[in-house]
């Protein structure tokens, strides 16, 4: 079953609203089947992102019947004009030569390296909901479980139940990143985490790590904890005993200003 992100490029006055392109892909839905904006879970997810200039839109399909019935009407939007609050030029429809577009299947997330240790870059605010509030930390439970729901509603080989138990000894071995305010509305407030996390599995068994890579894997294409609709909890696994350290990415533009910055001091051989 095909997994996949298709970026959009956009060409534009300002900063895409997430409201306004959640509204659009939502039309593209209605069009398809009126009641499939109303799934629930979401089989897709959706983000923004780019500095001036260099705006673009994505959307990550979770089900490859979605995918194959509205990726041809994202595609017939190159070039056109369209309206995410304001009017934006679609520059292309890209699925590869972007860092945030990629085509992938099920089976193929379990190939790689069965590593105990998994770093996540969690590129937009994630937050989790507790008690009607959002709560911004990116605890592994947490985070798993999220992966977990999300996969199993359409994935054709559900989670084994036994991982729960895994999840509980999973450990956060590096942490650096900051919590951010949340607005994409004048409805939604609260706040979120943006940073990269490096998750480590003491004693794993090959089943548990195979299924702990594969999970940080799906995450591009189905992020992590609320409101992955409107642009929240956009994250890509990286490898942390290779990839060069970087400076954390903040794309989202719900953002509104920082809150507070909690980091962990690195070695210099090690990756940010």
């Amino acid at each position: 079953m095909i997994l996949a992100a298709i970026v959009l490029p956009l060409e534009g006055p300002t900063r895409p609203d997430p409201d306004g392109w959640r509204g659009l892909v939502y039309g593209l839905l209605r069009q398809i089947d009126p009641e499939l904006h109303k799934a629930q879970p979401n089989p897709f997810s959706l983000g923004l992102g780019g500095a001036e200039g260099q705006r673009w839109a994505r959307i990550g399909f979770l089900d490859e019947g979605l995918y194959a019935r509205l990726s041809p009407l994202l595609f017939g939007l190159a070039g056109q004009t369209v309206r995410l609050k304001q009017p934006f030029r679609v520059q292309a429809v890209l699925q590869e030569e972007h860092p945030w577009a990629g085509v992938s299947t099920y089976p193929r997330l379990f190939q790689g390296q069965a590593s105990h240790r998994l770093g996540l870059q969690f590129a937009s605010p994630t937050f989790f909901r507790r008690q009607g509030n959002s709560y911004p930390l990116p605890e592994p439970r947490l985070v798993f479980d999220s992966l977990a729901q999300r996969w199993n509603a359409f994935a054709p080989v559900k989670v084994p139940a036994e991982l729960g138990e895994t999840w509980e000894r999973l450990t956060i071995a590096r942490f650096q990143g900051r919590t951010q305010h949340l607005a994409p509305n004048q409805a939604e407030r609260g706040v979120g985490y943006v940073g990269r996390v490096v998750y480590y599995l003491p004693a794993a068994q090959a089943q548990e790590a195979q299924w702990m890579q594969a999970l940080g894997r799906f995450a591009f294409y189905a992020g992590v904890g609320a409101k992955t609709s409107l642009g929240f909890g956009r994250v890509r696994a990286f490898d942390p005993m290779s990839e060069p350290r970087r400076v954390d990415e903040s794309e989202q533009g719900a953002i509104t200003r920082t809150v507070d910055t909690v980091q962990e001091p690195l070695k210099p051989s090690e990756p940010r």
